[in-house]
């Protein structure tokens, strides 16, 4: 009876659905996957290197010329001026003066070269007066040419008249008009007059030869002027060189700074340096502004450009943030290293930023608007080029390949190879292969 109640109770159960019970059984063992959309969003990509703060400018100051140091004005940290400039960048007032040296040599051969300059002023003005001196002559030579051709015509006209005098009495004495005695007085008249015309020619020449004289006195004069007038100039030449040497005995701030280095003290004997690297006496940087140098790897180096913004942290200025923007690059890498090297300027008024500090800089490299991206961790490398997993909407992975942009810490633009409708593999992507059914994670 108790068997009878037993296939009774059975018989009138419900069956089992054995299909459903298996579709259900599938679905809870798929590995579950989290999965984002491509979204539009702003990236902005940036770098973070090591920094170094340098001085805008950094001089080295050494002695122009050999003295002995008499003067020490300035010592390290202490603040200096430089010239001042007109509007057209010309010194209207010198440097700030540091120091003072002493060459007794040079200040004797300065004094010399004034002594010459006004022994060639002397001979100058003594050849100007030779030049007068020689016009003198010349223009009396001239009133004598002038003098003895005045001469001339009237010996000529006297001489004319007695010749022909003579030629009229001698007819008259041919005819015995006249007596031969008369003609005889006549001809040596005439002769006389012709003596006194050659005279006067003898004195032409001579006249003429000494106006000739006066001429070549006047161009050597003028010569002799010239040759003094070009030897005042080099004497004047030489004086204004040992002048500026004796300027270089007082050495000036080249522009306004901090001296960080003094190396010399009042006595010591400063010689000429033959090389920049040897002890300066004095070096000054210019603080102002700075100028911060990072060398910026080569897979971000080509990103880059002029005017890109910075912020620098400065560690031991409690991580203070100072803005600027890159002045300059190198352009080309760094064979050794293969970064590229850039400059940042940045204004230092308060002083707070010395050399040799170090810095981190954060340094924009690249900003993009309304750009389709994705989690950098929904990027997986296959062959070294960048892919992505989407899950179809039978829940089969699927492999797209893409190309990336903009990378930033967690997000990196996708400029192709998807249209923002995927469901894309975010977590892990890595563990699944393509073709793998999965299960999405509920959100």
């Amino acid at each position: 009876m108790c068997i009878g109640l037993m296939l009774l109770t059975l018989g009138c159960s419900k069956p089992v659905d054995t299909e459903n019970a298996s579709s259900q059984s599938t679905a809870a063992e798929l590995p579950k996957v989290a999965t984002v959309k491509p979204k539009k969003m702003s990236l902005t990509q940036k770098t973070e290197q090591p920094a170094k703060i340098e001085a805008f400018s950094m001089t080295r100051i050494h002695a122009k010329v050999n003295g002995f140091i008499d003067q020490i004005l300035v010592d390290i940290g202490d603040r200096v001026t430089g010239p001042k400039k007109d509007d057209q960048g010309n010194a209207i007032e010198p440097g700030q003066l540091l120091a003072v040296l002493v060459a007794p040599e040079l200040s004797d051969e300065l004094a010399q070269k004034e002594a010459m300059i006004a022994q060639a002023e002397a001979d100058i003005d003594q050849a100007r007066a030779a030049i007068e001196v020689t016009e003198a002559l010349a223009q009396s030579a001239d009133a004598n040419v002038a003098e003895s051709v005045a001469g001339q015509r009237k010996v000529e006209a006297e001489y004319q008249r007695w010749k022909s005098e003579a030629d009229r009495i001698s007819v008259l004495a041919s005819t015995k008009t006249v007596t031969a005695k008369l003609a005889e007085e006549t001809t040596q008249q005439m002769k006389a007059a012709d003596a006194a015309r050659e005279e006067v020619v003898a004195r032409i020449q001579s006249a003429k030869a000494k106006q000739n004289e006066a001429k070549v006195a006047i161009s050597k004069a003028k010569a002799d002027l010239r040759s003094i007038e070009a030897k005042r100039k080099i004497a004047q030449a030489e004086y204004q060189r040992i002048k500026s040497l004796c300027e270089y005995m007082q050495i000036r701030a080249p522009y306004s700074g901090t001296i960080s280095v003094r190396n010399f003290d009042p006595g010591s004997l400063m010689q000429v340096s033959q090389a920049n690297n040897e002890n300066p006496l004095f070096t000054i940087v210019q603080t102002d502004r700075v100028r911060v140098s990072l060398n910026v790897p080569e897979s971000e180096a080509v990103l880059v450009k002029q005017e890109g913004k910075a912020a620098i942290k400065v560690p031991a200025l409690n991580n203070r943030i100072f803005e600027g923007k890159v002045a300059r690059t190198s352009w080309v890498l760094s064979t050794s290293t293969r970064t590229l090297e850039c400059e940042i300027e940045v204004e230092n008024t308060e002083g707070l930023l010395r050399p040799g500090m170090y810095a981190n800089v954060e340094l924009i490299v690249s900003q993009k608007s309304d750009v389709l991206s994705l989690p950098r961790s929904a990027i997986v490398q296959q062959d070294g080029k960048p892919t992505s997993l989407i899950v179809t909407a039978d829940g089969t992975i699927a492999r797209r390949a893409i190309q990336t942009g903009i990378v930033t810490a967690t997000d990196l633009e996708v400029v192709s190879g998807l249209d923002g409708t995927e469901d894309v593999i975010s977590a892990n992507a890595n563990a699944f292969k393509e073709g793998q059914k999965v299960a999405l994670i509920a959100k």
